[in-house]
Parts: C-alpha cells; structure tokens; sequence
C-alpha cells in the first residue's frame, strides 16, 4: 500500500518518488517505471482516433490514482485520488487516511486541514465539496441533507453518526479540477537539463535553413532562490557538431546509421539510396528532436521533429516537440503554419499533397507485432511528414 503525503495546488509524493503538476508525461512515465515494483499497474487512456481532443489519463488502478495531462502540451494538470481505500495518506506528516480499507470521514478532514469556507453541498449528485487552494474533497453522501441558510451563508448539519466519508481528493492548479491549467514545467524537474517551450521553422524562399527554439534551463542562485534562464538561438543546415553543441550541449545519446541501404517507396517506385556507413543522430529527448550529421564533414544535414503522440510506436522515447512551420503557399502567397495539432486533411487542403506514401511497417526482434498498424511518409518540398493511421502528426523531417 502506497503511504502518499500531498502538497495542494502541488504534488504527491512517497519517500522514493514525486509527482509533481506541470511535469511531462516522459517524466512521469519513467518515475513509474522506475517504482514498478511498488506501483503495479499503469493504464494509459487517450483517444486513439483524436489524439489531442481529450485530456491523456494514467490510471494507477491498485493505487486509487488517476493522473490528468492536458493533450496539447502533455504536462501534468491534474492528480486525482479516486480510491482512498487502497492508501495512505498524509498532509505534513499528519495522517489523516491510515487505516486500510477505511474512508476518512468529515471531521478528520476538518481537523487536519481546519476549514476555509462553508463548503458546497450538491443536491442532483448527492455530494458536499469542500475547497482549499488547489486542493478539492468531494465527500459522498447517502443520506438526505438539507442545507441551511444563517446570515446568507450555507451550511450543513449532519446527523450524529452519519457523517459523510471522502470519496475523492483532487489536487490541481487553476481554479477548479474542471478548469485545471497544466503549470509550466517546474523548476525542481529541470534537472540541468536543457527543454524548448517552441521552436519555429526557419524558410526562405521554399527552402529550409534551419530552425530557431526558445530554450529555457536551470539558472544561477538569487536572493538564495534558483531560476530558469530563457535564451533563443538558431540552428542552421551545415552547423559543425560544435555548432550544435555549444546551442543545445551534449545530446542524450548519439545513434549511428545502419549500413543496410535505406529504401524509400514513393509513387509506388522503390529507390534504394547509398547510406553513408558512419552518418550519425545526436538525440535530444528534452527537446524532443534530433539532428544527423554527415560522417564526413560532420555537418547538420537533417532535423527531425517529434510529437509524441500515444498512439506511435516510438511513444514516450522523447518529450513533445512544440514545433510551428511556416510555409508559403505558392497560389496565394499565404503561409499556413504546421503544428503537432496539424491533420493530414489540413495538408492536403492546403498544400496541395497528392503523391502516393511511403509506408513504413515497424517491429522489433522481441515483438514482430505493431499494435499502432504502419506510418505513411508524404513528402512535401524539403519536408518529410510521418503520418499516423489516424491522420495527425507522428513527425517531421526536414531535410537539407
């Protein structure tokens, strides 16, 4: 049984872990992975066929948990505790939920988090709400209740031995849990790692130069408080590895081209292209992008841009790329901007794509079975676009 202190308009946390609103889906994906021996079950919830048209949910089942991610951004807005039977619970130090298979009643609630406001009972539903900042308890009730009304402030009178019991906590920030606001990420998650709250395409002329990110990382101690340095910078085809690495610093990890050809169909025609033995990707999980160097003059030849959708096979293997590509459309001299939210309807509408896809069957030596069905690649001028089965955006590679 998981023995959780909560923060309100904050976290949750255990002695191993913190869970903390703001941080990225990757984040707290790998902190649940890394307990998997205390949190047993995980279930991811999304809307496969509209990705970003519901918020993502993962469902602690055993733990009584469910964790809320707006699906436009994949950082943490919401932490629910659904299930106060299944663990224990803390508010500095103080337990008010220790007894298994027992919900906290009204008055241990109240004698912990003292009270604010009178609180509001819900006649339709048959629920009392009780708000703090950040923090709501919902307390089920199934008995009849009328509420009072002294000076114009409502109250409720319960009757001996039946006080209502807490049948959810819902920690979040905003104004309320329907109106959560997933917080930027938070300075403790930074890790001296370096993140792009968006990054822009730079075109000119149809042709692609490079691109420009807003970069934002752990800064220098004031007034005894750390803080978070903010910096623009641009990266443009032919940078040198130095280039690149004094903009964005050491990669993540660094992968080497196969030596297999790579074979790309299009228009229904297989060319088999000579790949370079030694071309190589520096990974930037954080930025969820990467960038492939020549072998021979170690120069910035691609950039790929990530989305991080659920529903690819390459899930979770970075962070979410906020990425914005400006392009021209030659028959009205508009620019239509690509986002992550872009569909390949919204494409085909605007830019006019009617070749035949590649299409990409993936699998491993484990698994020979993808359960998310293949990718189609559409190439647009000097863009590549992997598309999902269900049309939106799994990434984009820009090419030289």
């Amino acid at each position: 049984m998981l023995d959780i202190e909560i923060n309100p308009e904050k976290s949750i946390s255990s002695e191993k872990w913190q869970i903390i609103l703001g941080m990225s889906l990757y984040q707290v994906i790998q902190i649940l992975k890394s307990n998997c021996e205390t949190i047993k079950t995980i279930q991811l919830i999304y809307n496969d066929k509209d990705p970003i048209s519901s918020d993502y949910m993962l469902n602690l089942a055993q733990d009584g948990i469910i964790l809320y991610f707006d699906s436009h951004n994949q950082r943490l807005k919401l932490i629910e505790i659904s299930d106060l039977k299944k663990l224990k619970l803390r508010y500095y130090g103080n337990y008010f939920n220790n007894i298994p298979a027992v919900q906290p009643t009204f008055e241990q609630i109240i004698e912990i988090f003292g009270i604010t406001s009178p609180g509001v009972y819900d006649n339709s539903s048959s629920v009392f709400l009780l708000r703090f900042p950040g923090l709501l308890f919902t307390f089920s009730i199934d008995f009849r209740v009328e509420p009072k009304i002294t000076h114009g402030i409502q109250s409720l009178h319960f009757p001996a031995g039946r006080a209502p019991l807490v049948s959810k906590i819902s920690i979040y920030s905003g104004d309320s849990p329907n109106n959560a606001i997933a917080p930027e990420i938070p300075l403790i998650c930074l890790n001296k790692d370096i993140f792009c709250s968006k990054l822009t395409v730079i075109r000119e002329n149809r042709n692609t130069k490079g691109i420009s990110l807003k970069l934002f990382m752990q800064g220098t101690y004031q007034m005894d408080r750390e803080t978070i340095q903010e910096m623009e910078s641009e990266l443009l085809f032919n940078d040198s590895c130095q280039d690149v690495m004094s903009v964005l610093g050491t990669p993540s990890s660094v992968y080497y081209k196969s030596e297999e050809f790579n074979k790309l169909a299009l228009n229904d025609n297989i060319q088999s292209l000579p790949n370079q033995q030694n071309d190589f990707f520096y990974n930037y999980i954080t930025l969820g992008l990467d960038i492939l160097f020549n072998s021979d003059t170690n120069r910035a030849t691609k950039i790929v841009l990530h989305s991080n959708f659920p529903c690819h096979y390459n899930f979770n293997s970075y962070f979410m790329c906020n990425f914005e590509i400006p392009i021209t459309i030659p028959e009205t001299n508009q620019n239509f901007i690509v986002t992550p939210a872009t569909t390949l309807q919204k494409l085909q509408e605007h830019l006019n794509i009617k070749t035949q896809p590649a299409i990409l069957h993936r699998s491993n030596s484990t698994n020979s079975v993808n359960p998310f069905g293949p990718t189609f690649f559409y190439l647009y001028e000097d863009i590549i676009f992997e598309i999902m089965a269900n049309g939106y955006i799994a990434s984009i590679t820009l090419v030289k």
